[in-house]
């Protein structure tokens, strides 16, 4: 296994917090930080939650209903000593985080609920896939039972894309005379 250098004062783990905080499209869940920070070598859970404590009281990290995100404060002095982070460290961050901002695109791009149906008979599953520019799809399906509807939601949350074609390709399939 390569190594890409590592982490070694309080000081950088507080950096490396920053600097991948600054690179992240959303702000995230303490997991989903965890995992980006401990992907690097020599950064263990007790530093990383000292340091990341030690940010919140300083006002160069916030988070709101759960999520970590920086702040002003944060991005500028970050900025400032990024450097200090060895080059290998920052290029591990940067393939690590564009992974993650992936996964957190799609997941705001791809939505899936499960409601009630008033008159009481079933579940109507919502189903929605949206692009840069918008809404690309709405599907709505009933199902009997809650079970059923639960797993039309996960299959479209994992598969939307090949959901979206599939309906494409049926719709825009040449009719063909029988």
């Amino acid at each position: 296994m390569m190594s890409h250098g590592f982490v070694r004062t309080q000081f950088e783990v507080k950096l490396l917090i920053l600097y991948i905080l600054a690179q992240l499209c959303q702000p995230v869940e303490r997991s989903a930080l965890t995992e980006l920070v401990l992907a690097v070598e020599g950064v263990n859970y007790f530093q990383f939650s000292d340091a990341l404590a030690s940010l919140e009281e300083t006002s160069h990290v916030q988070t709101e209903q759960g999520l970590y995100a920086i702040t002003p404060k944060g991005r500028a002095n970050g900025s400032v000593c990024e450097s200090e982070l060895a080059y290998s460290v920052r290029q591990l961050c940067d393939r690590n985080v564009a992974a993650m901002n992936a996964k957190l695109r799609r997941a705001t791009m791809v939505r899936a609920q499960v409601l009630p149906r008033a008159e009481g008979d079933g579940f109507t599953v919502r189903m929605s896939l949206d692009d840069d520019a918008g809404n690309v799809m709405t599907l709505e399906m009933m199902t009997p039972g809650l079970s059923q509807a639960n797993v039309l939601k996960r299959s479209f949350e994992g598969r939307a894309e090949q959901i979206y074609n599939a309906i494409l390709d049926v719709l825009l399939a040449e009719e063909h005379d029988g």
